[in-house]
């Protein structure tokens, strides 16, 4: 299981009950609050309460949460059983860690659901502003009832609203415990190119990055930021993916770079073979264990297999990439031409 799971309903805390809460396997938290949209008052605060639960969890330690929700659920099971079930007890102690440390940030995706969310996202700002500390991602969903006439069925339809604004955040520097004093306020920068995308799981990704290796993040994102230019974008889920699309839409994978800092190139194979050209890949894979001390592409009886290891087998590191950052670049350049070459010639 990879999403969130249901941990308790009505967990209290100062500023009123969670109506929901839940935890991915990864410690990511969950925090859903339902309301029935049918009066200004109910919205103007719902957004207001959300903010608070989630500067009152911010301020519990993982004990402190784990004994709220076993109060709201009348048990005693752990967190880690509730999510996790029958794993082994050895990984505990990171799923803590990475509870923890979203507790401390405030790191939370916080969901508001109702029955006809109209609010403008402007009227929002003042809420956000009070609450600049916590590194939230909000998101409304309105949850569209349809009654079946004929079988007296209650059909429920979420649809989540996409129209945000982009609201200007202070940022604050804390150093060894000391607050600094804001240097500057930054609009949240509006752009299509995912090098400068910021969510929730591009922080914990290049967290876990760093944790390989602390010059990976910075070098990473100024790659990525070179590889625009091309049309390149970077998908982050629990790794990082390369991606090219052509004029026609056609999507074409460049390869992932793990959270362990390790380059998985075989993903290009399977798209260059749905337009029958997984030649290209692998010329492209070539072209990288060219530019690698010890490495070659390691070649399997399925063409789709093909993937280029270092001089120990595995996957190349991305800092050994990124000390030839130019030369991959250049042939994440010449593999781009050739896969559009390509697809024009099919029409």
């Amino acid at each position: 299981m990879t999403g969130p799971v249901p941990i308790c309903l009505e967990l209290a805390l100062p500023s009123g009950f969670v109506d929901n809460l839940m935890i991915t396997p990864a410690g990511g938290l969950v925090v859903v609050e339902t309301k029935l949209w049918r009066n200004p008052q109910a919205r103007r605060e719902v957004v207001g309460q959300i903010l608070d639960y989630a500067k009152d969890l911010s301020r519990l330690s993982y004990d402190d949460l784990e004994r709220a929700a076993q109060i709201a659920r009348k048990d005693k099971a752990s967190l880690f059983s509730l999510v996790h079930g029958d794993a082994a007890p050895e990984a505990e102690a990171t799923f803590i860690d990475a509870v923890s440390r979203n507790l401390r940030l405030g790191r939370m995706l916080l969901i508001i659901a109702g029955d006809g969310i109209q609010e403008s996202a402007e009227q929002l700002t003042d809420f956000l502003q009070r609450h600049l500390g916590l590194h939230f991602t909000l998101a409304m969903v309105e949850m569209t009832l349809w009654r079946d006439p004929i079988g007296d069925r209650v059909l429920v339809q979420p649809r989540v609203l996409t129209k945000t604004v982009q609201i200007e955040r202070a940022v604050v520097r804390i150093e060894q415990g000391m607050s600094v004093t804001p240097a500057w306020v930054e609009p949240l920068a509006t752009t299509t190119g995912a090098a400068r995308t910021s969510s929730l799981t591009s922080e914990a990704y290049y967290e876990a990055l760093a944790a390989s290796n602390p010059s990976l993040p910075g070098r990473l994102k100024a790659l990525l930021e070179a590889l625009e230019s091309l049309g390149v974008q970077a998908d982050i889920r629990r790794v990082l993916m390369l991606r090219w699309f052509a004029p026609t839409g056609a999507e074409f994978k460049l390869g992932a770079i793990d959270q362990d800092g390790r380059f998985s190139s075989d993903y290009a194979n399977w798209s260059a073979d749905v337009v029958g050209r997984v030649d290209l890949a692998h010329a492209y894979q070539s072209a990288l264990a060219a530019l690698l001390p010890g490495a070659q592409v390691k070649q399997t009886p399925s063409p789709t297999g093909w993937r280029v290891v270092d001089a120990a087998g595995r996957n190349p590191e991305l800092a050994v990439l990124l000390d030839h950052r130019e030369d991959w670049i250049g042939a994440i350049t010449a593999y781009i031409e050739a896969l559009q070459s390509a697809v024009e010639a099919r029409g």
